[in-house]
């Protein structure tokens, strides 16, 4: 057993758009009945035997490589049915995670199949070795690893989406390209030219595999980047995160993010947010 982790979430911290309140491992997973649920979001996945979970009526067995998702003040279940039943455990909270649901397609309590589960297990493991660092920085620290975290668990998780497999593994030059060039302007002329499919074509396949225009999702990106800028190096004025993401204008920038988010640049980073 890996002794839980229980970092102190302090005003400041609780104010991140993600924020870490425990972390830990169970070998021996015991029965778990919360007819009140709990407090915050919870990710469990499953190491080792199998256990079922049942969530508002419904039951689902949970084997290795699979995990599941607890939405905060859920009544819930879960228990043990091939012993030793293993679990990685992670709860969190944060404005973020509305936005986080609607986007990757894990919009509701359940059992996920994962595609890469020893990677996030990783992950996880490398949160709560950090939670234990007593560093001052320790809450910013763990929602940064904690947003990548959940950025890697949207696109791990196999879900019953529209988007076909095929679609998205055709558009994968597309994406890699995206994320090396969307620091600066980018054309859907040059997306298409990728995989070879007139700008026309390539709008109807994102549409069908993210329900996004090109640009859109490009923009997407830039967010991402900005995001991950503003808490890997918070000393930057907010115009030069800007710039280093890809927008023209930190204008554009603000009402870009604001879209997306759902709050302002300024307000993600808190108050020591430059200008």
């Amino acid at each position: 057993m890996v002794q839980p982790s229980f970092p102190i979430v302090t005003e400041s911290d609780s104010r991140l758009p993600l924020y870490l309140t425990s972390i830990g491992h169970w070998e021996f997973q015991e029965r778990t009945r919360r007819p009140d649920g709990f407090p915050d979001y919870q990710w469990l996945q499953s190491a080792t035997g199998l256990g079922e979970l049942e969530v508002d009526g419904t039951r689902w067995q949970v084997k290795p490589g699979q995990g599941f998702l607890l939405l905060p003040n859920e009544a819930h279940d879960y228990y043990p049915t091939v012993e030793p039943w293993g679990l990685h455990w992670i709860a969190f909270n944060g404005s973020l995670m509305p936005l986080w649901m609607s986007m990757s397609g894990i919009r509701r309590s359940g059992v996920y199949a994962l595609s890469d589960s020893d990677s996030l297990i990783g992950q996880m493991k490398a949160i709560y070795a950090t939670s234990l660092t007593g560093s001052p920085f320790l809450g910013a620290e763990c929602s940064k690893l904690l947003y990548g975290l959940l950025l890697d668990l949207s696109r791990n998780v196999r879900t019953n989406a529209a988007a076909a497999p095929h679609l998205c593994l055709k558009l994968q030059p597309v994406i890699r390209f995206i994320e090396d060039n969307c620091h600066r302007v980018v054309s859907i002329d040059e997306l298409a030219a990728q995989i070879d499919v007139s700008s026309q074509y390539l709008c109807q396949l994102f549409r069908h595999a993210f329900q996004l225009r090109p640009m859109e999702y490009v923009n997407r990106e830039r967010i991402n980047r900005s995001k991950k800028l503003m808490l890997q190096e918070p000393q930057l004025k907010l115009r030069e995160v800007a710039l280093r993401a890809g927008f023209d204008s930190p204008s554009y920038f603000s009402c870009v993010f604001k879209k997306i988010e759902g709050i302002s640049p300024e307000q993600f980073r808190g108050p020591r947010a430059g200008l």
